[in-house]
C-alpha cells in the first residue's frame, strides 16, 4: 500500500504528496499563503507539515527565501520530497522544534505563516495516529513558547499570520499583550451567519500593544461552494 497520495495545489501547478492515513491539508494553507507578498524577502512556514503553505509561497514568490520548520520527521520527509518534486530552489525544509528558540533566526523573517496545533493535550482525547497527534495536539505551555518564538523570529515591522481555534484566541491574546504588537483578529466562518470555529490572527511588531478586529472571512457561499475570495486564492 502506498503511504502517500499524489495531489496538486493551485489548480495543478504544484505537485503535493501527503500521507494517506494521517493529517491532511485543509483550507488553512490557502488562506495563510494568500498573505505572502513580493515585498516579503524572508518567509517562514512555522510548523510546515508536508509543506503546503511553503510550497505555495515559494511558487508565487520565486525571489523570496522560504523556510519551513517541522518537528515531525515523517512530515519533514514528505515536505523534502515535495520540494524536490517541484524543484523550488528558493525553498528548504528543516527539522526543527518550534517550541525551542533558535537564535540564528532572531529578527530574521519579514513574514511568518503558521497553523499550529489547536487542541490542548490535557483537555481532549488524543488521536493514536502519530501524524494527527503531532499536528493537532499541544500543551498550553508549548503553544505559549511557539507564539513567543514567532515574535522573536520577526524583524522589526515584520508580520505573522496565524490560524487557530477561535476558542483559543483569548489565551493567545494574553501572551501577545506582554509585547509591543498590533494584533488583528479575523473570524473564519464556514457560512455567513454561523459561529466561527477558527480565526486568523495578524500580529505586527509595533511601539505598543493594540488590539483590533476585522470583518470575517466567509469560506463557503450558500451553495456550499468556496466563496469568490477563497476561490481566487486557489489559483
Amino acid at each position: 500500500m502506498n503511504l502517500y497520495s499524489k495531489d496538486f495545489l493551485l489548480d495543478g501547478k504544484i505537485v503535493y504528496y501527503q500521507l494517506n492515513k494521517g493529517y491532511r491539508s485543509g483550507i488553512e494553507p490557502i488562506i495563510l499563503a494568500s498573505n505572502a507578498k513580493k515585498k516579503h524577502s524572508k518567509i517562514l512556514d512555522m510548523g510546515s507539515g508536508s509543506g503546503s503553505i511553503a510550497l505555495i509561497v515559494a511558487y508565487r514568490n520565486p525571489e523570496s527565501e522560504v523556510i519551513g520548520f517541522e518537528k515531525n520527521e515523517a512530515h519533514h520527509k514528505i515536505s523534502a520530497l515535495n520540494q524536490k518534486e517541484n524543484n523550488f530552489k528558493n525553498l528548504k525544509f528543516l527539522v526543527h522544534d518550534n517550541c525551542i528558540f533558535d537564535k540564528k533566526y532572531e529578527n530574521y523573517f519579514d513574514l511568518i505563516l503558521s497553523n499550529p496545533p489547536f487542541y490542548f493535550a490535557n483537555k481532549v482525547l488524543m488521536s493514536k495516529n502519530p501524524s494527527i497527534n503531532a499536528s493537532k495536539y499541544i500543551t498550553e505551555s508549548n503553544l505559549e513558547k511557539w507564539m513567543k518564538n514567532i515574535i522573536l523570529y520577526l524583524k522589526i515591522k515584520g508580520s505573522a499570520f496565524i490560524i487557530n481555534r477561535f476558542e483559543n484566541i483569548d489565551f493567545m491574546l494574553d501572551i501577545f499583550k506582554k509585547f509591543n504588537l498590533e494584533v488583528t483578529t479575523t473570524p473564519l466562518l464556514s457560512f455567513k451567519g454561523t459561529k466561527p470555529k477558527n480565526a486568523l490572527l495578524k500580529i505586527t511588531k509595533s511601539n505598543y500593544f493594540i488590539e483590533k478586529t476585522s470583518n470575517a472571512i466567509i469560506i463557503h457561499d450558500n451553495l456550499s461552494k468556496y466563496s469568490k475570495d477563497i476561490e481566487s486564492w486557489f489559483k
